[in-house]
């Protein structure tokens, strides 16, 4: 009883620091990062943590030294920056040596369509000495269940003994992830890691992660420049997020499951910042994964009704304004990348470009685009940011009819190249306004 009385209180205090922003101080001496892991040392707490991933699985590798006792608590309402989760649950399956759950979360971006649901398989090497699980603030030992807006769980393990056995004691954690299912998540964990260990994970990630950095090389320069032009390719391949499961199941922003076939799903696509940088490296370097996104963004027009200008995860975040995706295809199919329903693309375009969308759209569409059609600019008078907006709006246009006309649609590349040209109205000779 003493024990246990110890533990409650002991993983009390762990949940309470937690929910203040529980933090541990370290040294960039003692830190590990490229491509595919990440690993930091504790010297104090004798503890090191290594990180590796797949495309759904996180893989973690705690090493514990010393007299550090083995032990992991896993929060699953934590969240990033000012989001929140709420209708958390977990479960542990000791036989299995897993945790499952499930939280929904509303991020700064998710929260604009309504949140999104994640499921989660935990599957640890080592069998639990002990466990137990919260909700809210009160955790309760050998409880395998729990649920709530704040629900995790604390695993506790034996450690090895030192002395005897020269070595720490280490322990692989596996996280798969899906916003389809439990049953997807733990599908995902299995086909992607199965039984191959940390340092097999690290070096399949290793070598993904080469083959995308090795398809530029450049000459020349210092050491500090190629350094930071291959840091720079690094993190251009971070986004947009392959968001479909091993079976190709995904969310659609009919909020629906749907299923990629032939292609991977992208989401997280921040397309006003990124047609004119990232998707043009894209169409010289990834061409296959650049046709994947133009599908991808033609799903998402086809199954939420309207092509996206920032979509996350499973929904319009409807953050900037214009419609970049024009300009993203209208390039992408000049460039030779043409794998995809053109004709479709093109009439989605369009839908957006001629007309105001309807009132409690989950697209913002093109604000204010009623005035730029009926007056060839977007007045001062009638809306915000109207010289912004104008040359926004030209600048998809004009791409739009470049698309047009390479679809031989002469009529619509014709009115398109017109409306490309209303910029030239924003300024009154006369007025000098």
């Amino acid at each position: 009883p003493q024990r246990i009385a110890q533990q409650v209180l002991a993983v009390a205090e762990i949940v309470a620091a937690e929910r203040k922003g529980m933090k541990a101080a370290y040294s960039h001496e003692n830190e590990t990062a490229f491509p595919g892991y990440y690993g930091l040392t504790f010297p104090k707490r004798g503890i090191t943590a290594e990180l590796s991933a797949t495309r759904h699985v996180g893989v973690h590798r705690y090493t514990f030294t010393g007299n550090a006792k083995p032990h992991l608590v896993i929060d699953v309402g934590s969240v990033l920056g000012k989001g929140r989760c709420q209708g958390g649950s977990v479960k542990v399956l000791p036989e299995a040596r897993e945790i499952e759950g499930s939280v929904e979360t509303f991020g700064s971006f998710s929260s604009r369509y309504g949140g999104l649901k994640y499921y989660f398989v935990a599957r640890t090497d080592q069998s639990f000495h002990n466990f137990g699980t919260w909700g809210g603030t009160t955790f309760t030992p050998g409880r395998a269940e729990n649920s709530g807006d704040a629900v995790g769980v604390d695993l506790g393990f034996t450690a090895v003994d030192q002395a005897a056995s020269g070595s720490p004691t280490t322990i692989t954690l596996k996280v798969g992830i899906s916003c389809v299912s439990l049953a997807n998540a733990r599908e995902n964990l299995d086909t992607e890691t199965g039984d191959l260990s940390f340092d097999q994970v690290l070096q399949q990630a290793v070598d993904q992660w080469e083959e995308k950095l090795g398809r530029l090389r450049i000459d020349g320069g210092t050491d500090s420049q190629r350094t930071i032009f291959r840091t720079a390719l690094y993190r251009s391949f971070q986004m947009p997020t392959a968001f479909n499961d091993v079976n190709g199941d995904y969310i659609g922003f009919d909020k629906q499951t749907h299923r990629a076939e032939g292609f991977t799903y992208y989401t997280d696509m921040s397309m006003w910042d990124t047609f004119r940088t990232v998707h043009p490296l894209y169409n010289l370097i990834a061409r296959t994964e650049q046709r994947d996104m133009i599908q991808s963004l033609l799903k998402m027009g086809e199954q939420g009704g309207y092509l996206p200008r920032w979509p996350s995860g499973a929904g319009y975040t409807n953050s900037m304004f214009g419609t970049p995706s024009d300009i993203m295809i209208s390039e992408a199919y000049q460039k030779g990348i043409r794998d995809f329903d053109a004709e479709q693309a093109l009439s989605l375009i369009k839908k957006t470009a001629l007309g105001p969308t309807p009132e409690g759209a989950k697209f913002s569409g093109r604000k204010g685009v009623e005035h730029y059609l009926q007056y060839k600019y977007c007045p001062s008078d009638l809306m915000p940011k109207s010289v912004a907006s104008t040359v926004e709006y030209c600048y998809s246009d004009l791409a739009i009819s470049r698309f047009a006309e390479a679809l031989g649609h002469k009529e619509d590349a014709e009115l398109f190249r017109q409306h490309g040209t209303f910029y030239r109205n924003l300024w009154n000779p006369q007025t000098q306004f």
